[in-house]
């Protein structure tokens, strides 16, 4: 079995949509959580900043539901472009967020599940992108 018979863009885009939907929940569920690891501890957090990262877990989840519509009702090479440039969007998000955050002294490393989702998120992310590569001349 070879790699492009593995990575399928309507699999990939599903196990993204599914994975940015977790994590949206995650962060709705463990807003005070994200605060202090990104503040650099509870004496850091303001009561508005949870909230804050309640609603940013929340503005991503719709990332996460329309990929998986994307999945569910584009097919051929328009579901392979789809899977291809969709990557694009959540690293321009990600990425922005993280210099903007830096700047303004945000940021921490967190442990556990809450490190184990992210990074399973930038590999899916990477390999919805390669899938639809890989099948973006398909029929």
């Amino acid at each position: 079995m070879d790699i492009k018979e593995t990575l399928q863009p309507k699999t990939m885009m599903i196990a993204l949509g599914i994975i940015v939907i977790i994590l949206s929940i995650y962060g709705m569920m463990n807003g005070e959580e994200w605060a202090e690891i990104g503040w650099g501890g509870a004496e850091n957090v303001l009561a508005h900043d949870a909230a804050y990262e309640e609603m940013w877990a929340l503005h991503l989840m719709p990332l996460g539901v329309m990929a998986l519509l994307t999945a569910v009702t584009v097919t051929g090479k328009e579901l392979a472009k789809m899977a291809m440039y969709s990557p694009i969007v959540l690293v321009i998000l990600l990425g922005g967020m993280g210099v903007l955050t830096s700047d303004n002294g945000y940021g921490g490393t967190p442990e556990g599940i809450g490190m184990v989702l992210p990074l399973i998120m930038v590999i899916v992310t990477i390999s919805t992108g390669i899938a639809g590569y890989m099948h973006k001349d398909d029929e």
